[in-house]
């Protein structure tokens, strides 16, 4: 019997996460560098392939007379020195011609800053903006990510819409993406950096430039249960800590309270709630504090995506309104 689980993964569209798949102009070009490459070792396989059983089968041993002796050719000796000389100066020259485009791209329209952090990735849009896990950009413009990483090494990788880019501690990588058609596009840290280092998934949504404008001016969205304020007295009040725990992990409050998140450990912390249309936090540091005032009464779920691998989650009860 097929199980609830089973069931509902059946019943998931595939997603393509294959670089070969690309969806952008940087991983197209990587994609015509790697095809060039691949049809010539290819034909070299087979062309030396064949000889080698040509050779086996043609001169193979039929009894014990020794065979004629031949001592070099310098016609084939030439040959096969030239042919793989000129085979390895076009990779040569076809890879060297085209690292700098992969590399630094064409002038950029968008320039977001990308920090890798165990486990999750954060980043930063031009105008202060941040998010987590989830990076919007604009379909059809060239957008230059500026990575780095907090803690260990990272690396930025979304196979559909570019190459890898390592995130460094104190040091800063610049690489490009564009999404040519809008989309969810898939990625995830390529380099073993923990744990949970299978934990840092990122995703690329591109949108049109409209989405994109709406989506950096923060407007919240029609209904929201939930807008972020500044400053206000806070009615209830949830710690942040460095056992990766909410504390408390569950409680109450009323419509029109003000709640607060505050950071009181040394790690990276941040709020994202599971309902949809609700405000997120930007990365916390120590001492940072984040607010909330609910507008619906409701049971709403959040998670530290920096920690969601370790089931950094919390609930809070809003009732009345």
């Amino acid at each position: 019997m097929m199980t609830p689980l089973v069931a509902t993964l059946v019943g998931v569209p595939a997603v393509s996460v294959t670089p070969l798949d690309c969806a952008g102009p940087n991983a197209c070009d990587i994609v015509s560098v790697y095809t060039s490459v691949f049809w010539i070792a290819m034909a070299v396989l087979v062309i030396v392939g064949g000889l080698l059983v040509y050779a086996a089968l043609r001169f193979r041993r039929t009894d014990d007379r020794e065979p004629a002796q031949v001592h070099g050719n310098p016609r084939l000796e030439i040959l096969w020195t030239a042919v793989p000389l000129v085979i390895v100066s076009f990779l040569f020259v076809r890879t060297t011609l085209r690292m700098d485009y992969v590399r630094n791209g064409p002038p950029p329209q968008q320039t977001i800053q990308v920090t890798g952090i165990q486990w999750a990735w954060s980043f930063k849009y031009p105008n202060g903006k941040t998010s987590i896990t989830r990076l919007t950009i604009p379909v059809g413009q060239v957008v230059r990510l500026q990575v780095t990483s907090k803690d260990v090494l990272h690396s930025f990788w979304v196979p559909r819409l570019g190459g890898q880019i390592y995130a460094k501690p104190g040091y800063q990588n610049s690489g490009w993406i564009e999404a040519s058609q809008p989309g969810q596009y898939l990625g995830q840290c390529n380099e073993l950096c923990g744990l949970y280092h299978y934990s840092m998934l990122l995703e690329v949504d591109a949108v049109s430039d409209a989405d994109y404008q709406a989506f950096l001016s923060g407007a919240a969205a029609p209904g929201a249960a939930a807008e972020k304020v500044t400053g206000a007295p806070a009615t209830v009040n949830v710690g942040e800590t460095d056992a990766l725990k909410f504390d408390p992990a569950s409680t109450t409050a009323k419509v029109g309270d003000v709640i607060e998140w505050k950071n009181n450990g040394s790690l990276v912390h941040n709020v994202v709630f599971d309902n949809q249309g609700l405000p997120s936090s930007d990365p916390m540091n120590q001492g940072d504090a984040f607010e909330v005032k609910f507008t619906k009464a409701g049971t709403y779920t959040y998670v530290c995506k920096f920690h969601e691998a370790n089931n950094m989650r919390g609930t809070i009860t809003v009732t009345g309104g």
